[in-house]
């Protein structure tokens, strides 16, 4: 992540909006930068760009733009109609409660007005995600066992994703998450009855960019694990009512 990310999402959007004028809609910053916890050089910029159709010409015109945003060590941006987020902003609960806490509005009009997170939704994806990732967390260690460098970038690799799904999980049981990662995994914890010592442990070698080496049998990786597994668990077994 460069040193200014703000900045830089601004002139993207900026080359955005002089590429294609009026069919930019709105475009929004959220994630670690909007939250104020980016890592230089680790953390990504978060897009969402929302224009009045996705057709050929569109693409076109926007690909160069685009391939040297992500030439540049930038995540592609989330590209959408206007209408087609407005219509499927359930299908996105997740993604929606983070950016309804923590957005910078940075184009036109504000696409988080009027939309409300809906619990149910919420749940299923949390669930959905959290078991899916916990799969491919699984793959992974499979496959990099013997490897403890491996182990280590899959670890750091996957914490933003479970971070996000501990404040969805928060947010489940009636909970504010806190602005802080740190906050949020512990009050996390706490809800499902686990430990947070592990993931603490690899947040902070996160944000302070230190590499990481990691036998799977390591404290770090079972009690991160752990905690993850418990989580999952938490999701599954709230009362049916929240379910359908």
């Amino acid at each position: 992540m460069v040193a200014d990310p703000k900045g830089t999402a601004r002139a993207f959007v900026a080359e955005l909006l002089a590429a294609l004028g009026d069919r930019l809609r709105s475009a929004l910053l959220y994630g670690s930068v909007a939250r104020g916890e980016a890592v230089s050089g680790v953390s990504d910029i978060n897009l969402l760009i929302l224009v009045d159709r996705v057709d050929a010409g569109l693409l076109r015109v926007g690909s160069p733009l685009a391939r040297r945003w992500a030439k540049a060590g930038n995540t592609a941006p989330l590209l959408m109609p206007w209408d087609e987020w407005r219509r499927a902003s359930d299908v996105f609960a997740v993604e929606l409660a983070d950016m309804k806490d923590a957005h910078v509005l940075l184009q036109g009009p504000d696409p988080l007005d009027g939309l409300v997170v809906d619990a149910r939704a919420l749940r299923l994806q949390a669930e959905r995600e959290i078991r899916g990732k916990m799969l491919q967390l699984r793959e992974g260690l499979l496959l990099t066992a013997e490897k403890p460098e491996e182990v280590g970038r899959l670890l750091l690799t996957s914490l933003p994703s479970f971070a996000t799904y501990l404040r969805a999980v928060l947010r489940l049981s009636g909970r504010t998450p806190p602005a802080r990662t740190e906050a949020t995994v512990r009050d996390a914890a706490e809800l499902v009855g686990g430990d947070a010592a592990a993931f603490l442990r690899l947040w902070e070698a996160r944000v302070r960019r230190h590499p990481l080496r990691a036998q799977v049998d390591h404290p770090s990786v079972t009690g991160y694990y752990a905690l993850i597994e418990r989580v999952a668990d938490y999701v599954d077994q709230l009362p049916e009512a929240e379910k359908k």
